[in-house]
């Protein structure tokens, strides 16, 4: 017996992001995805109209004022408001928010053999995160990611990454929240960033954590493609992180001349850093074995 799930997703990504995105989950048991394009003018909507699986909603002003507002300023106003429509018009068992990085990973049994097992009582099954690791070039299978270090005291961390440790959340580049799962048919409820919204804040929302489940979190798969995502985001004044006003670069080069770096510098420290924890040496893999840090999953990787 297996639950059915489905996925929301709120896009604006190159065609070949969101292709992986698509077919990997769908692959993974997924009865359909459901893609809201942020920019209505998005050319990667052709891509997907058409396709089984795929639901494609172009957010363009008619959009918005079928709802009878205009469109939401803030990128994370406009993800709940399609959340909410997505779980409103929800045809599975349970469905998921992910971004169009995240690819759904298990252990063993499929997710949808998971979610049945889930007591009535939780709305919630809660997925973790892993992230991509780069193994060394005679590897072959399946691609190797890290857990976070949440569950480890600060002792056992630090052994794991040093001092680099100070530049992680958690021990990941990325969120260490993970992703939700909601239970379909919730009165008043809706999809949040990393856990659903219920109706109103009395409203508990039981939290069923999935151990065999987990959110691959593809983000920094590669240098090129971490070290460019931070190097925009160091320069956005406005980014709510702490990669603002260079400030990473302090953490992971404390003893650099960092007063007025040049872009070659920033492309060193970066990249150093990057391959210090993200470059799976014989090491490291110990370390992060010792630590059952290390799981590996098929998934495809960007060229």
């Amino acid at each position: 017996m297996k639950a059915t799930w489905s996925i929301f997703s709120m896009v604006r990504e190159p065609v070949h992001i969101l292709r992986r995105f698509v077919d990997h989950n769908l692959g993974a048991g997924a009865s359909y995805v459901h893609l809201f394009f942020d920019d209505p003018d998005d050319p990667a909507i052709d891509t997907f109209a058409n396709q089984p699986g795929v639901i494609a909603q172009r957010c363009g002003d008619d959009y918005w004022q079928s709802m009878n507002r205009r469109r939401p300023p803030f990128v994370e106003r406009r993800q709940l408001l399609n959340g909410r429509v997505a779980y409103d018009r929800c045809l599975t068992d349970w469905q998921a928010h992910f971004d169009a990085d995240e690819l759904m990973v298990t252990d063993g049994a499929p997710l949808g053999a998971q979610l049945v097992t889930v007591p009535e009582s939780y709305q919630t099954a809660h997925l973790g995160t892993l992230e991509p690791m780069i193994p060394p070039e005679e590897h072959e299978g399946p691609t190797p990611f890290r857990r976070s270090v949440r569950h480890l005291k600060f002792r056992a961390r630090r052994r794991v990454y040093g001092d680099d440790l100070q530049v992680f959340r958690n021990g990941l580049f990325g969120h260490y929240q993970g992703k939700s799962i909601l239970r379909a048919g919730l009165e008043g409820w809706g999809h949040g960033i990393h856990f659903p919204r219920p109706p109103s804040r009395e409203t508990k929302n039981a939290v069923f954590k999935m151990d065999n489940a987990w959110i691959a979190h593809m983000h920094c798969e590669n240098r090129d493609l971490w070290v460019n995502r931070t190097l925009r985001k160091m320069s956005d004044g406005t980014y709510n992180l702490r990669t603002g006003n260079y400030e990473i670069l302090r953490q992971v080069a404390p003893e650099a001349e960092l007063e007025n770096p040049t872009e070659q510098d920033l492309l060193e420290l970066l990249s150093g850093f990057y391959d210090r924890v993200s470059v799976l040496s014989e090491d490291l893999r110990a370390r992060m074995e010792a630590m059952d840090l290390l799981q590996y999953h098929q998934v495809e990787l960007l060229d």
